[in-house]
């Protein structure tokens, strides 16, 4: 049973490549490519799942493909199955399956059709990695195709204004999630001195003798993971990215936000109970902020305009009652709950254009006036007030642009004198003197020798903090995100010795990539006039240069697909558990890094065009 495995994610990607090849205009096949892969993957996940669950019941785990390994370190595909498996396999290839026929007609004539469709298989591609993931590293390709995908359907309307901006603000809340993934690998590398799978993590021994030994490591690693779950579920205090993503297709965000994306948050918890179930503060925490996350999103849900954003809230509030669920251990119940919170908002969500016509009809001829309210002065004040704060949306948005994002800018804007000449003059002396370093191996005779990765890995820091902060220059910020990767690869370089191959792998994949997108940027220079402070829109006539830099942002920012990714893992796996710093560095790095290489593409290739002879609709549409 375990080699037909593969097939699970065979099926989808396979619809994908054939669905890139017709014609946009050719609707009919494009939706048959479709149509063809879910409905397949409906009858195989429904015929695999009935025969295991009557014939075998056990966990089913097969290590497909080994990428990369060397004596430390193993980097390997992992296949895993189990009842969590099935229940979301079915869910999402039916729900998937429904939604693509109710696509058709609704998306018919769009001038996006292929687009639309091709982004759904991907997404539904990275949903199959994700829930058949057996170990970290797999469960992060998907993680990573599915938060891509999620980006170019909020962005599918990528001539308007609020559908960009909020794409490239959902895409910034996932990388969030993503650090939370790459610190829980890293730490579980150093706690379990392998490539743990969650098979292994189901060895309750095994786990509880590790944390035991190391019991602040695993607090650590179970922060991490419900930070990922945290953002990646729109939980309490990262829901207001929800709402936001609604600017996309109603069919898209049926399947993505009412339905199988949001309930990622419940899958990683799920999957990662037996490691954080034996720590009772963790179970603790978990309860608290989803008691709270239900709370809040419930008030907030109740004085929406907007009837998609209540649906969302609604779902958020649910799911917030799913995660008490899952840390009280009813797995069995927050799976069922997650079924049909799943059906529930997805079919609200296709039928909320049809509500919305028939409440504006109901309110002129069935108009009731609200009573007057019996409540003392104090209960109208209290209310009152969660009304005005639910309205605001308990200033979510506010804190987290405060506290998060507006010191990283500030931080830029005092580097503001690194320019991009400085910034090569700087890495060429750099380099050059830690070429010298390690080549001689004089680093290891210099008493602070220990503090040089920490303070290259702050050098990176600056660099992207830089470009993370240009508003004017494309060219400036995509050369110093660049040479952030080489000050990455210098500082790991210098905190351990391993084989340069691994360099090589990480470093390949950025000077491709850097040197085809500089390519790009410039071959459009010749033609139109961009910079970083404003949506310019070329994607619409200049689509070959738009998929190009597109692919050469990806492959920067360390998409699967690439050796950027396979190298960044590979490095990380160098940094040792009480590198706490570094660390900290790396991962504020990727973050903004690969915020600041979207910027760059949203911003060239995306939102309106302001040529004459092209209409521009507003700010507010």
């Amino acid at each position: 049973m375990e080699v037909l495995l593969p097939f699970f994610l065979v099926i989808p990607f396979l619809g994908f490549i054939v669905s890139l090849f017709f014609s946009k205009k050719k609707e009919r096949s494009i939706f048959l490519a479709m149509a063809t892969a879910t409905l397949l993957q409906v009858v195989f996940a429904i015929s695999f799942t009935a025969y295991w669950a009557i014939f075998i019941k056990s966990p089913l785990n097969i290590r497909e493909i080994t990428l990369y390994k060397s004596d430390h370190y193993s980097f390997f595909i992992d296949l895993y199955f189990d009842g969590v498996t099935a229940t979301y396999l079915i869910m999402s290839s039916v729900l998937t399956f429904m939604i693509a026929h109710f696509s058709r007609s609704y998306m018919h004539k769009d001038a996006g059709y292929k687009r639309y469709f091709n982004n759904m298989l991907l997404y539904f591609f990275g949903i199959q990695i994700i829930i058949f993931s057996g170990n970290f590293e797999t469960l992060f390709i998907g993680w990573e195709i599915l938060g891509v995908s999620s980006f170019l359907l909020i962005a599918y309307y990528r001539d308007r204004y609020l559908p960009v901006r909020n794409g490239f603000k959902v895409f910034s809340m996932y990388r969030i999630a993503d650090i939370g993934i790459l610190l829980a690998m890293w730490l579980m590398h150093h706690l379990f001195h392998e490539n743990i799978t969650f098979l292994q993590l189901k060895t309750t021994d095994f786990v509880a003798s590790h944390i035991e030994q190391h019991y602040w490591i695993g607090i650590l690693i179970s922060a991490f993971i419900l930070l990922a779950a945290f953002v990646k579920s729109a939980q309490f205090p990262f829901s207001s990215w929800l709402p936001r993503a609604m600017e996309g297709p109603t069919p898209s965000s049926s399947i993505f936000y009412g339905s199988i994306a949001v309930h990622i948050g419940i899958y990683l918890l799920l999957r990662t109970y037996p490691f954080w179930g034996h720590i009772l503060a963790v179970k603790v925490v978990l309860i608290i902020l989803g008691l709270l996350s239900g709370f809040i999103a419930s008030s907030i849900a109740k004085v929406q305009f907007s009837i998609k954003a209540q649906i969302g809230y609604s779902s958020i509030a649910q799911i917030g009652i799913m995660m008490v669920e899952v840390a009280l251990g009813f797995e069995t119940l927050a799976l069922i709950h997650m079924c049909g919170n799943a059906f529930l908002r997805s079919y609200q969500l296709l039928v909320s254009p049809s509500i919305v016509t028939y409440q504006l009809r109901d309110q002129f001829f069935n108009f009731i006036p609200k009573l007057p309210s019996a409540y003392s002065a104090f209960q109208k004040k209290i209310a009152n007030t969660f009304y005005v704060l639910s309205l605001k949306e308990f200033y979510m948005d506010n804190y987290l642009y405060k506290y998060l994002w507006f010191p990283f800018k500030r931080m830029g804007n005092k580097v503001s004198f690194l320019s991009t000449k400085l910034g090569l003059t700087t890495a060429i002396i750099g380099f050059s003197i830690s070429a010298y370093l390690l080549y001689g191996d004089a680093y290891e005779n210099l008493k602070f020798h220990q503090y040089i990765p920490n303070l290259i890995g702050l050098i990176a820091l600056v660099f992207v903090l830089r470009a993370f902060t240009i508003r004017k220059h494309p060219f400036g910020a995509w050369i110093l995100l660049v040479l952030n990767h080489f000050w990455v690869a210098l500082a790991v370089s210098f905190n351990e010795h391993f084989s340069y191959w691994e360099i090589f792998y990480y470093i390949s994949g950025v000077v491709v990539s850097g040197v085809i997108g500089f390519l790009v940027l410039n071959a459009l220079e010749k033609k139109e006039y961009f910079s970083l402070d404003d949506y310019y829109g070329h994607a619409i006539e200049h689509k070959s240069l738009a998929v190009t830099f597109l692919l050469c942002s990806l492959a920067l920012m360390g998409f699967p697909i690439t050796t950027t990714f396979l190298g960044e893992d590979l490095l990380f796996s160098h940094i040792h558990s009480d590198q706490v710093l570094l660390m900290t560095l790396v991962a504020i790095n990727f973050m903004l890094a690969g915020i600041s290489i979207m910027r760059i593409y949203t911003r060239v290739f995306m939102g309106p065009n302001h040529k004459w002879y092209r209409s521009e609709a507003r700010r507010s549409a």
